[in-house]
């Protein structure tokens, strides 16, 4: 028997409505673990849900920024190993900002 049929039978439901191993697993780990957990959680929470989203959206925007400043900074040899020619078009730099540019427009246009 392999891992995954081990698992679908251990998260079935017992015979006579008792609890199958997953479910007393997972009651387990949210008693144990879930006051501490919430007890750090809920006032970063209450601190985050407290900022304007204008904030999360400007956060989101500058991670993009940054991760294209940092492609930017990569050595030339590095961006072209491997590839048989240096034309622009295999410029892995160009095609990361192609990818990032409809992240940062759709978190500018539906980020409001």
């Amino acid at each position: 028997m392999n891992f995954l049929a081990l698992l679908a039978e251990a998260s079935q439901p017992a015979e006579g409505g008792e609890k199958g191993a997953w479910e007393n697993f997972t009651d387990t780990i949210r008693e144990t673990l879930g006051p501490p957990l919430k007890s750090l959680h809920k006032p970063l929470d209450d601190w985050l849900g407290s900022l304007p989203m204008s904030v999360a959206v400007a956060c989101a925007i500058s991670l993009f920024v940054v991760a294209g400043i940092w492609v930017w900074t990569l050595r030339r040899e590095f961006i072209f190993r491997g590839a048989p020619d240096q034309k622009w078009w295999r410029d892995l730099r160009i095609w990361s900002m192609v990818v990032l540019l409809p992240y940062i427009a759709i978190y500018l246009i539906l980020g409001r």
